[in-house]
């Protein structure tokens, strides 16, 4: 074989190679940002899963074998069924399925505030088991201690459910998974357009409006993202108007 044709197999051969690399790094990308969403049938969880899918992130979600899942037609997600206060039901939605990123978008409603401590503890048990690097809570303004920052506002029933849902949050802090729990004050309901203007605050004495778009927008700009690791958040939009007692 002449020094040409040899030279020629060498750069064919480095081709080939830097070609094989480059896919295993776009798998690997792909497989790290692969997200599992808790509620994500739900008004915000399915806006949640549309803005992930819309991002190019792989998409499970969790769900119970009677829920609708009309919300999430035309989506390229996969489903996992399942009870998330069943542990070993929850634990077997991460068995071998690679999640990086869980998305806690769950509700209850106020007669059974156990749900949350629950729900995050079977969580929690499946995250570690499965390897995963970041859950976002999906919380609530007043939750737990933060309650103490709105002394005007008027929880009323609601008191007992952020309790719960305080509980939650520091199960998840004391967990050792990294963590990003976003708070909504004033959720709008699922028909207002988003406005792109809200943002994330550290400011635990906020209470603002804000659109499930643009909630869902804010929680997919979190995923892996170590700016918004291990803390907590409130989600704000100063281009809506705030009730004066919750200003």
């Amino acid at each position: 074989m002449n020094t040409g044709s040899s030279q020629l197999l060498q750069m064919l051969a480095l081709l080939l190679l830097s070609v094989g690399s480059s896919q295993a790094g776009s798998d690997r990308t792909s497989s790290e940002n692969k997200v599992l969403v808790f509620g994500g049938t739900g008004q915000l969880g399915s806006a949640i899963v549309r803005e992930l899918v819309g991002a190019g992130h792989p998409v499970a979600v969790f769900v119970r074998p009677s829920s609708d899942r009309g919300r999430l037609d035309g989506l390229a997600v996969s489903y996992v069924a399942g009870d998330i206060l069943d542990a070993a039901q929850v634990m077997a939605a991460f068995d071998g399925k690679d999640i990086r990123t869980v998305v806690d978008a769950t509700a209850r409603g106020s007669a059974d505030d156990e749900f949350y401590p629950t729900a995050m503890a079977h969580i929690i048990a499946g995250a570690k088991a499965g390897g995963v690097q970041q859950i976002i809570l999906e919380g609530s303004v007043g939750a737990g201690d933060n309650v103490k920052q709105f002394p005007q506002a008027n929880f009323g029933r609601m008191r007992s459910t952020l309790a719960a849902k305080g509980r939650a949050e520091q199960l998840l802090i004391d967990s050792g998974i990294g963590y990003t729990i976003i708070r909504n004050g004033i959720l709008l309901s699922a028909d207002q357009p988003p406005t792109r203007s809200a943002r994330l605050s550290t400011d635990q004495r906020l209470m603002r409006k804000i659109t499930r778009t643009d909630l869902a927008i804010l929680t997919v700009r979190c995923v892996g993202n170590p700016d918004y690791m291990n803390g907590i958040w409130h989600a704000v939009d100063d281009s809506l108007d705030v009730p004066p007692q919750y200003r």
